[in-house]
């Protein structure tokens, strides 16, 4: 699907904050950023998983949010053309980033990207280890390109994650993503924090290997 907007900055001229979109934003240690730059209901529990992480893990996060009533889809800019200055401001901030988003797919699986390879290697490691399924992203959401913002940090390389639909429908316990399924934490299922830990496991790994 083609893009309705080339840049955020024609989406941020065109659309309006609070009616059509929403930006949250955390700081924290400014040495890892989470992301969902697809949020709300573009693509669905992505925002709920980067909260979830920045959280327990203490990251900065960012997430775009779609909020309109319906065609949220068409507030999706591509990775490579976000070009919103506050997740700018914090990808340059920060010397590491993940960037969560959504994929189709009716099986539970992530793909991975992005040009940090040591931290997909552990990414992929910890994962596993909770039996989820990870594949190498396929070109088209490889997030290979240097213009890629989550390639943008300090450290000129992140890891972007692509999650199936039903992946993140396991996430809720009611396997729903509807905006109130997504937003009361009760619902959240313990694979969302398992989830959450591996990620966070996988950077501390990562980073003690670094310093």
């Amino acid at each position: 699907m083609v893009d309705q907007f080339n840049s955020m900055t024609e989406l941020l001229l065109q659309t309006s904050e609070g009616t059509d979109w929403e930006i949250h934003t955390r700081r924290a240690s400014q040495s890892m950023i989470i992301t969902a730059v697809h949020g709300g209901a573009i693509e669905r529990g992505t925002t709920e998983l980067a909260q979830s992480i920045s959280e327990r893990g203490n990251y900065d996060f960012y997430t775009f949010k779609g909020v309109r009533h319906n065609k949220n889809h068409e507030l999706h800019v591509t990775s490579r053309h976000f070009d919103e200055p506050k997740l700018l401001q914090m990808i340059d901030d920060n010397r590491h980033a993940i960037s969560v988003h959504g994929c189709m797919g009716d099986k539970p699986e992530v793909y991975i990207g992005g040009k940090d390879q040591a931290l997909r290697k552990y990414i992929k490691h910890y994962l596993s280890e909770i039996n989820i399924i990870v594949k190498d992203a396929p070109s088209h959401i490889s997030g290979l390109h240097d213009d890629n913002f989550v390639n943008c940090c300090q450290h000129k390389a992140g890891v972007q994650l692509e999650l199936t639909a039903r992946l993140r429908k396991n996430f809720f316990i009611n396997k729903k993503y509807n905006l109130y399924d997504r937003e009361n934490r009760d619902n959240w299922s313990p694979l969302m924090a398992d989830f959450t830990q591996a990620i966070i496991d996988a950077v501390s790994h990562y980073q003690k290997e670094r310093n």
